[in-house]
């Protein structure tokens, strides 16, 4: 189970559904479903859902939490992911093997940058921090996952600090 099954309660994997997807990293679309939307009947998740809001697609490498009934968050893990990036409609190039300066020529500069002994999270937050986007380097130089999600992680006071984010919020 990914993050978001720890988060929303664990899902059963859905085996038998191949989800392929485009996902708009600039317009923050899932399908055809922008955050803050209910999912379009036509995206091919949207029947997915269990009680908790999750729809787990573990071998298509994508989980989708609903909130109230609205698109609130996507986990992406790079490995098993077999849909498609864009940018404001445009598509690119996202893989494995994808570096955080890769990220950042194609993105800018992050808002937050956070790095341990065995990771590298870029944090680009938008609309003042009520949108995020998370790329996450397992290994610091390999992209692993990327999540999208509306009022993440850096929108907590608490998650703020312990991240030691020294920028000011919301972002502009």
């Amino acid at each position: 189970m990914g993050l978001l099954s720890t988060l929303f309660g664990s899902k059963p994997v859905i085996p038998e559904v191949a989800l392929s997807i485009e996902m708009d990293l600039g317009s923050f679309k899932c399908g055809r479903t922008a955050l803050g939307e209910r999912p379009k009947p036509s995206d091919p998740y949207a029947a997915y859902f269990d009680a908790n809001g999750l729809a787990s697609f573990e071998k298509s490498g994508v989980e989708i939490g609903i909130e109230k009934g609205v698109l609130d968050c996507v986990l992406i893990t790079l490995a098993h992911f077999s849909g498609s990036f864009a940018r404001n409609g445009s598509g690119i190039s996202i893989s494995t093997q994808t570096t955080p300066e890769e990220i950042i020529s194609q993105f800018g500069d992050p808002y937050w940058r956070d790095t341990d002994d065995d990771e590298t999270i870029l944090f680009y937050e938008y609309q003042k921090g009520r949108v995020e986007l998370q790329f996450e380097f397992s290994d610091k130089r390999h992209l692993s996952a990327i999540t999208l999600s509306r009022d993440g992680v850096l929108s907590e006071a608490d998650q703020r600090k312990a991240y030691r984010v020294t920028k000011n919020w919301p972002p502009r």
